[in-house]
């Protein structure tokens, strides 16, 4: 009686600062419960792979507006990237993390068909999926005749696959914000890994001719500090209210946290060809706001979930830099290990080292986040459209234990 008790006043103290009001029940409040889709598990041997794909930039247009034949060539060739890392990985999952079309150079009718071209070889192999919307996803450009400003591209295409849906966030910029449970098997009533989820914001303008008019709403380059970091605050509390722990914890956002500038120069396998200085989340017009830090802290928080030393936040990855593919951790980030996808289409700019495109990939065992480690492990590797895998590292306590 007394945990009930208990309960209901910290779920009442919750619910007056969360911006993630609570339903009549946990599981009423807790997002990732109630998608409508599949419950995700890992595999009979208790494997679950995941891949990333960032920066494909479907649908690119040379900046005076006419057609190019390198447009849908690039197309096909990004297609043809993500077909190959697919086949060789055969991932249960996998995460769409930014930056799927040059949305400056995309009209508001077809943007829906540049995104399906992105999905096509995950959906031919029907393989569940998540995006997280980028910089240039934020910014379809509109019709001639229609006003110029960004059209928020469609979240949820593909109901039967995409796990895609928006939380929280101030409404069309900064949506997007959710989490996806992976179960050790059907019958487990707690997940073992949450995938996270989260918009950065950034918004490139629509004009598709120089940088046009920015909607003061989405002119950020850092996830919303006034709803998300109360909400993944809340879904913690409810997690661990529910679950007596909080799973450990991949996340994706497109645009680098700041801390990876920190971990930049740091030796650590992968491309080093495009450091994020300064384009990571917090900064405006070059200048570092600070405005990133609450989620920031919150990502702190969640990693310290299950252990005052941290550990429980896997990796946080981001795109955006494409000739970046690395992991790194130390102090500097909390022992946070952060990530970057590396260039994983076609389109956008390309770096000495990222003409051979690639995806991240996570393989993830429930060895590795069970009880009797000092912190929870995974392995993380890039796979190349060449058939190539390289920078495969084990992400935990051990890995670059000297900077921490």
């Amino acid at each position: 009686m007394k945990t009930a008790v208990v309960s209901t006043v910290l779920l009442a103290s919750i619910a007056s600062t969360s911006a993630f009001p609570l339903g009549r029940s946990i599981t009423n409040t807790l997002g990732g419960l109630f998608t409508g889709k599949n419950k995700l598990t890992f595999d009979a041997k208790g494997n679950f792979k995941v891949v990333s794909f960032s920066d494909m930039h479907m649908g690119e247009r040379p900046g005076d507006g006419s057609w190019a034949p390198w447009g849908p060539e690039h197309d096909a060739a990004t297609q043809v990237v993500h077909a190959t890392v697919l086949d060789n990985e055969k991932p249960n999952y996998v995460v769409f993390n930014g930056d799927m079309m040059t949305g400056e150079n995309v009209f508001k009718h077809n943007a829906t068909k540049y995104l399906d071209m992105v999905y096509a070889p995950t959906v031919a192999r029907n393989i569940p999926f998540s995006s997280a919307h980028g910089n240039h996803d934020n910014a379809v450009r509109p019709e001639q005749h229609q006003p110029s400003g960004g059209n928020r591209i469609r979240i949820n295409p593909l109901p039967h696959l995409s796990y895609t849906r928006s939380d929280v966030g101030p409404k069309p910029y900064g949506s997007g914000n959710y989490w996806v449970p992976v179960y050790a098997t059907p019958t487990s009533w707690a997940p073992a890994l949450i995938l996270w989820f989260f918009d950065s914001r950034s918004f490139v303008s629509g004009t598709g001719n120089g940088p046009g008019p920015i909607p003061q709403a989405a002119d950020y380059y850092w996830v919303d500090p006034d709803t998300v970091p109360s909400y993944i605050r809340a879904q913690r509390f409810l997690m661990k209210l529910l679950w007596w722990k909080v799973p450990p914890a991949l996340i994706f956002v497109h645009i680098p946290v700041q801390k990876a500038q920190i971990l930049a120069p740091l030796p650590s396998p992968g491309d080093h060809d495009d450091e994020p200085d300064p384009s990571t989340q917090g900064f405006y017009n070059n200048t570092y706001t600070g405005l990133d830090l609450p989620f920031w802290n919150e990502i702190i928080a969640l990693d310290r979930s299950s252990n005052a030393t941290g550990g429980n936040v896997l990796a946080i990855t981001s795109g955006h830099d494409h000739g970046e593919s690395w992991c790194a951790r130390s102090k500097e980030s909390s022992g946070i290990p952060i990530c970057f996808n590396g260039h994983s289409g076609y389109g956008g700019y390309v770096t000495a080292h990222s003409g051979v495109r690639n995806g991240r990939v996570f393989g993830v065992r429930l060895e590795d986040l069970g009880k009797g480690r000092e912190a929870p492990r995974v392995r993380t590797w890039n796979s190349y459209e060449n058939n190539s895998t390289n920078d495969e590292v084990v992400l935990g306590p051990e890995y670059m234990a000297e900077y921490n």
